[in-house]
């Protein structure tokens, strides 16, 4: 099956971290670090038999450390969904899609993926008191 790549697929992807986020904003502190640490800790093996055979293994690791280190610091959450944008990538080209019956649905994570580690790189704030501030400007 061929791995197309749409504008559909972008703009998916784009909503979907819009939706992550907001659901999120909704979870209050230390919870909203510590549920996005386990997200990241389940991330690592998404791609477990997805086709690049052993490489597949080390995500699972550095996920773990990450999301282990993010239990602390946002800022290793962040770096958590770039690593799994590279497998994204990995696997749009040559593995298997995340999602078997959509086969762009590797290449939509690796656009929705870097949206929610620039949201974690900013510390995770609520969308909803981040849109209050700046329209009180």
């Amino acid at each position: 099956m061929a791995k197309e790549f749409t504008l559909m697929t972008a703009i998916g992807a784009v909503i979907i971290a819009g939706l992550y986020i907001t659901i999120f904003s909704l979870v209050k502190e230390p919870n909203r670090q510590i549920i996005n640490a386990l997200i990241i800790a389940g991330a690592g093996a998404t791609y477990w038999s997805g086709g690049l055979g052993y490489y597949e293994f080390p995500l699972g690791v550095i996920m773990i450390y990450l999301a282990f280190k993010g239990l602390k610091d946002y800022k290793f959450l962040a770096l958590g969904w770039l690593v799994h944008t590279l497998y994204d990538v990995l696997h749009h080209l040559y593995g298997n899609p995340i999602v078997p019956m959509s086969p762009s649905s590797s290449a939509g994570c690796a656009i929705c993926d870097p949206i929610l580690a620039l949201w974690l790189f900013m510390g995770a704030p609520s969308a909803f008191e981040w849109f209050r501030q700046k329209t009180m400007l």
